[in-house]
């Protein structure tokens, strides 16, 4: 669902961070940030409740190049945790390119794992989209506290779809890093395979090639004003003049409306005017 900046020729992905309330999502994401380089990301921005925060800044990976002419700029979020905030979580998913859940690898939360897997896919589900179609990875996350689940059994419940998997420590940054450049891969390759992209760069290359290409029209060197009308006010300072041109070798004419912005001219000088007429 990525969207598209013509004017900067970026494209602009989702991730976030999902899981359970105090998994470790805040903790990739300011670990993240303060490894990210200055130029490379831009402020980050946090929306708190009273119990959880939500996180979000962007960055451009400059290393993992470009798809068909355009950078990737990717918007990196986390979702409060805690059920009371469904409504956030819901919201912070709309139009998403790739997912991280991370899960607490304590045995006592795997209840509360699975209950946030099952929220992921229900909240998925109102936007008529399913996990399974979308780039994403898991972080099993907290591996250096005692009484962990092995990482066979986590796969077992969580990971449906076999996707790819991190143990991670993220309070130490340990796979933290990995686990984003994993995730911003997986969407790099499905926006490359995307019909959407593929459609909006051809649409640009056509744009490129109008931009450049000779005026079919003979130069206007040839043409006279012929007639002109009233001018039309279509903004506080832009008027609109409706001119018909024609060439009197052919008998050709042409209708063509100039807009003139008068707040954009500056003052001419009296001899100046008078010797354009």
């Amino acid at each position: 669902m990525a969207t598209i900046d013509r004017k900067k020729k970026e494209l602009n992905a989702k991730i976030v961070y999902y899981g359970p309330g105090l998994s470790g999502k805040t903790t990739n994401i300011q670990y993240i940030y303060e490894k990210l380089k200055p130029e490379h990301k831009g402020k980050l921005m946090t929306l708190a409740t009273q119990t959880d925060r939500t996180l979000f800044f962007d960055y451009l990976p400059v290393e993992l190049g470009e798809i068909k002419g355009m950078k990737t700029r990717f918007q990196i979020y986390t979702v409060p945790g805690q059920v009371f905030y469904n409504s956030t979580r819901k919201l912070v998913l709309k139009n998403v390119d790739g997912i991280v859940f991370v899960a607490d690898s304590q045995r006592k939360m795997l209840e509360e794992n699975l209950e946030s897997l099952q929220n992921l896919e229900d909240n998925l589900a109102f936007y008529n989209r399913k996990l399974k179609d979308i780039p994403h990875v898991f972080q099993y996350n907290k591996r250096d506290l005692p009484d962990m689940l092995p990482v066979e059994e986590l796969e077992r419940a969580l990971n449906r779809y076999h996707v790819p998997y991190f143990e991670a420590i993220a309070s130490k940054g340990v796979n933290v890093l990995q686990t984003l450049t994993a995730i911003s891969k997986l969407v790099l390759q499905k926006l490359r395979g995307s019909a959407e992209v593929a459609r909006v760069t051809k649409e640009e290359e056509k744009i490129s090639q109008v931009s450049t290409s000779p005026p079919s029209e003979p130069p206007a060197s040839d043409l006279e004003i012929i007639s002109y009308g009233e001018p039309e006010r279509i903004s506080p300072y832009s008027f609109k003049i409706p001119l018909i041109l024609g060439r009197p070798a052919t008998g050709e004419r042409f209708s063509l409306d100039i807009v003139l912005n008068v707040g954009a001219l500056r003052m001419l000088e009296p001899e100046k005017v008078s010797q354009k007429g």
